[in-house]
């Protein structure tokens, strides 16, 4: 099991902007609406740090039945579990004149552009580790919730300050889990 906490993410105001402009139906944004983003990018990227848990398994070293739409040839799954914790809302609950009148869609957004710059991240370590074994990553596979309740039990989510609800969901909410199968390299030809 490997645990990396609070790295470094970038939030990108464009992309939070684009997310607000389709959530409002809006061709472009007022300049205070606009203000209120690259005030709350601002703060935001400060204080989100973003948490995961993952390990590597051998298809057939795997006590699970994660197998979600599996390729064709795979010889080992990286099951993750991150995080960017509860601390948006705790900082809208706190500044909301900052968020401006959209706040909620702005925090949305953010959350969802800090996920999947962090799932970038894992991806990105994984792959390293796969190509060291001559592999390459499939594509990432979500979990859905009704999996929560076996992964954590290969993934020690109190590593992270997680924890599961009644109905299987992370607390905090502000969390996502899936995998990726390692896929061996075709061995080229040599002449």
């Amino acid at each position: 099991m490997r645990k990396i906490k609070n790295f470094k993410i970038n939030i990108r105001t464009r992309e939070i902007s684009r997310i607000i402009r389709k959530l409002l139906n809006m061709e472009e944004l007022t300049i205070e609406i606009e203000e209120s983003v690259q005030k709350s990018c601002f703060i935001c990227e400060k204080i989100i740090k973003p948490a995961v848990v993952y390990d590597t398994f051998s298809k057939e070293a795997m006590t699970f039945t994660l197998e979600i739409d599996p390729p064709e040839k795979w010889i080992a799954v990286s099951p993750y579990i991150l995080t960017i914790g509860d601390v948006l809302q705790q900082e809208y609950e706190k500044n909301k004149s900052v968020f401006g009148e959209y706040g909620v869609q702005i925090v949305s957004a953010i959350s969802a552009d800090a996920l999947e710059q962090s799932r970038n991240f894992v991806q990105k370590l994984l792959a390293s580790e796969a190509s060291e074994e001559n592999c390459e990553l499939s594509r990432n596979v979500d979990l859905p919730k009704h999996y929560n309740n076996e992964i954590v039990n290969f993934l020690p989510v109190d590593k992270i300050n997680l924890s599961l609800a009644d109905d299987g969901s992370f607390i905090p909410a502000n969390t996502i889990s899936g995998i990726y199968y390692w896929i061996p390299l075709k061995k080229r030809n040599r002449r």
